[in-house]
């Protein structure tokens, strides 16, 4: 739930939706995300955890959630 919650408070910051939309089953297609949001989220990432996502790798896993998203950084961090 950690990343879960650096990627909502990370969306939050940068784009229009209340918190209170954002859940773990929210797509991420419904955030509005544009590809300057993803380099937000990266920072965020890379200070938080100190990975970097590959943001082309990220375009190939298919993730529609933002749970999947947080699964996803769950696995770099391993």
């Amino acid at each position: 739930m950690e990343t879960f919650e650096l990627l909502k408070s990370t969306i939050v910051e940068i784009s229009d939706v209340d918190p209170s939309e954002i859940a773990p089953d929210s797509k991420l297609v419904d955030m509005n995300l544009v590809s300057l949001d993803y380099v937000s989220i990266q920072v965020a990432v890379k200070r938080k955890y100190g990975i970097q996502i590959d943001l082309g790798e990220l375009e190939k896993q298919n993730l529609v959630t933002i749970n999947d998203f947080a699964n996803y950084i769950s696995t770099l961090r391993q």
